[in-house]
């Protein structure tokens, strides 16, 4: 158990460092700039939305060969609803992931109902199907916001900018949130830890091979 609690509180301290670069380093200001601060931060995002949807639908239209400009916009404006509604979840559930991953199934099967009704030829679909992992979310993380390899360092912790989120401290304890919500960790000393996104259930497994699990 102690085990456990440990493993828990290197997931806290990973994801609070990994998360301070985002933190404005200027307090003094917070309260007069906070509204703009915001808006900024909106439209950056929104920015970044639209430039993701863009690669991805340019990939896919290369891929399949589509040249009807009116189809490829179609498939544009589809992803970039995708990438919006993700980047929702991702703030809603910034503290408790309970239901997350259900709420992240749903994006993706109205994203799927969405490319039924554009991709009408059905080897187009198919072959949209068998693709599908190609114009995942995560592929197309480098925006500007993130540098050229895609990682970065803040107080020695080394954060992969992909979605969801992979973080390693220098001590080499890591941490990932998987596309479902699912947390897994690993310490320096090999201890692992999983909790399930959906029912708060926790397995540990330390070092020693004794397994335990602690169910919400």
């Amino acid at each position: 158990m102690k085990k456990t609690i440990l493993l828990l509180s290197c997931a806290a301290a990973l994801t609070m460092a990994s998360c301070s670069q985002e933190k404005t380093t200027d307090t003094a200001t917070t309260t007069t700039t906070s509204t703009d601060a915001t808006a900024t931060a909106s439209t950056g995002d929104d920015a970044a939305y639209h430039s993701r949807a863009q690669r991805i639908a340019q990939r896919m239209a290369t891929d399949m060969k589509i040249t009807d400009t009116a189809v490829v916009s179609r498939i544009e404006n589809t992803y970039y609803n995708r990438s919006r509604r993700l980047g929702e979840l991702k703030a809603k559930y910034t503290s408790d992931t309970t239901g997350m991953s259900a709420d992240m199934r749903g994006v993706y099967t109205d994203t799927d109902a969405e490319f039924k009704g554009i991709l009408t030829d059905p080897t187009q679909y198919s072959a949209y199907e068998s693709s599908r992992a190609t114009y995942d979310e995560s592929n197309y993380m480098d925006d500007n916001s993130a540098s050229a390899d895609n990682s970065g360092t803040a107080s020695g912790v080394m954060v992969d900018n992909s979605t969801p989120m992979k973080v390693k401290d220098e001590a080499g304890n890591k941490l990932k949130v998987k596309k479902d919500g699912d947390v897994k960790i690993k310490d320096s000393e090999d201890n692992k830890l999983k909790m399930d996104a959906d029912d708060g259930t926790i397995k540990a497994k330390p070092e020693d091979g004794k397994k335990q699990k602690i169910e919400q």
